[in-house]
């Protein structure tokens, strides 16, 4: 009954990967089938949309799971009778090795580099799609945020240097994320458009935030294979489809830098050495003069990971974390007092009327908008957020990766509740998917047994239902 119950799985599990190849195939050859009724595109892109109903649901469990996990462990110190009632619960869906047996044995994860490189070369052909003649015969600018870049630049241009540094730390957007543009511009002063620099920065960006994702979740983990996987899925997250569809190309950079930072973080809190330090504080500020909301979850996280440590290097980290945010805020601080650019201080202050219990007791409706109203309902990815929910069932203490995640999470909960619809989104953005979407796979993998085979059908099905969404969401810009 096992083995036939297994085969009727694998077999759903290999028609829903045809199925989804060929939707992706009608997707490339013929971008136009998403609209058309009947085509296996259009099939794809409703079965988004009827599960994407589902997505508030995990999402609130993503976010808010830390709470019960909590309260779950400080009980258990209090009750041996609970103790045994929730580890006999976990033992069936957790072990210390769930996550790193299907990576050592997986032949599809042996070779964990050229899936980055895969996952690499799909965020550059994402990255150039939207400008593809067959998709995009006019040439029109993709992306809500993109003029205003264009138009950031071609001022810059038209300053002389002093003038054009200045302006993008003062005037362009506030100052609020002068590290980009001065990329851009830099970029630009080469003889390229400004139009042209700014459309096709995402063929940069895509196999970036792959390797930086990468690079996380290896320095967290030591698991090559979960790697892989993060990497594969960041090509196909919220990054890069919602960086694209809306030109958050500040935000995309900036997570970019968040993930190369905390592997940084990573490697200081292993070697304890304090040279580390020095390249720390350029990617923090960096991060800052990138995109300072941002940098702002991303520090937080990192001081509530070093005081919840272990009491040897507790000290250590919360200091450190302490040192990077103190000289992130007199950055921000020179910045104004020297060109004139907006706080992150100062800018909190006009949050007001999108932050606060008002906006708590609309919660719901808040949840709702955000993922299915705001950005044509992109966030609402049923798949990747499901997953992200899965994996914290295995959130492990002891492991360095699972503590940092678990503390990314927490620190974005608690604004995430008190914003609006559209600020709720900016959160979901800086929210780390691809990792937490990684280590559900292994989990889901690792507990549906069937061998390598079942495993590669999880993982493929997986990621080609990301990739036609990755590739929908494009058309749809």
């Amino acid at each position: 009954m096992r083995f036939s119950i297994g085969a009727v799985l694998d077999d759903v599990l290999a028609l829903v990967a045809i199925f989804e190849v060929i939707a992706l195939g009608q997707l490339v050859f013929y971008p136009f089938s998403f609209y058309t009724v009947g085509s296996f595109a259009w099939y794809q892109a409703q079965a988004f949309r009827g599960l994407a109903l589902l997505s508030p649901v995990f999402l609130v469990l993503l976010l808010y799971a830390w709470l019960a996990i909590l309260a779950i462990r400080v009980t258990m110190k209090h009750s041996n009778r609970l103790n045994k009632v929730v580890l006999a619960f976990l033992k069936p869906v957790r072990s210390l090795n769930t996550r790193s047996s299907f990576a050592d044995e997986s032949i599809v994860l042996r070779h964990p580099r050229v899936l980055l490189i895969i996952a690499m070369t799909m965020g550059m052909l994402l990255g150039v799609l939207p400008y593809w003649p067959g998709l995009n015969p006019n040439g029109n600018v993709v992306g809500l945020d993109t003029p205003a870049y264009i138009n950031w630049i071609t001022q810059m241009l038209a300053r002389p240097f002093p003038q054009a540094i200045s302006y993008a730390f003062s005037q362009a957007d506030s100052g609020f994320r002068p590290l980009p543009l001065i990329l851009f511009y830099s970029i630009a002063s080469l003889g390229i458009s400004a139009q042209q620099t700014v459309e096709f920065s995402p063929l940069i960006l895509g196999p970036l935030i792959s390797l930086s994702s990468y690079h996380f979740v290896k320095s967290g983990s030591g698991n090559r294979g979960a790697a892989a996987i993060s990497a594969l899925v960041a090509c196909f997250s919220f990054n890069v489809t919602v960086g694209i569809w809306a030109g958050y190309l500040a935000n995309w950079l900036a997570m970019i830098t968040a993930y190369f930072f905390l592997a940084g973080f990573f490697l200081f809190e292993r070697s304890r050495r304090k040279s580390i330090l020095v390249p720390l504080s350029l990617l923090s500020v960096a991060l800052l003069l990138t995109h300072p909301w941002t940098w702002a979850l991303i520090l937080a996280t990192t001081f509530v990971f070093g005081i919840s440590g272990s009491r040897d290097r507790r000290k250590l980290l919360t200091i450190s974390s302490t040192i990077l945010t103190l000289s992130g805020v007199i950055v921000d601080f020179a910045k104004n007092q020297v060109v004139g650019g907006t706080t992150l201080a100062a800018d909190l202050g006009t949050k007001g009327p999108v932050f606060g219990i008002p906006q708590f007791l609309m919660f719901w409706p808040n949840v709702w908008a955000s993922l299915t109203v705001f950005y044509d309902g992109l966030l609402g990815n049923v798949v990747f957020l499901g997953l992200s929910a899965v994996s914290f069932v295995a959130i492990r203490f002891r492991e360095k990766l699972d503590g940092m995640l678990f503390c990314w999470v927490a620190c974005a909960s608690v604004p995430f509740a008190l914003l609006n619809g559209f600020h709720q989104t900016r959160l979901i953005y800086d929210l780390p998917i691809p990792p937490l979407v990684a280590l559900g796979t292994l989990l889901l993998i690792s507990r549906a047994g069937g061998g390598n085979l079942r495993a590669t059908l999880i993982l493929l099905v997986m990621l080609l239902f990301s990739a036609n969404y990755a590739v929908g969401s494009i058309i749809q810009a």
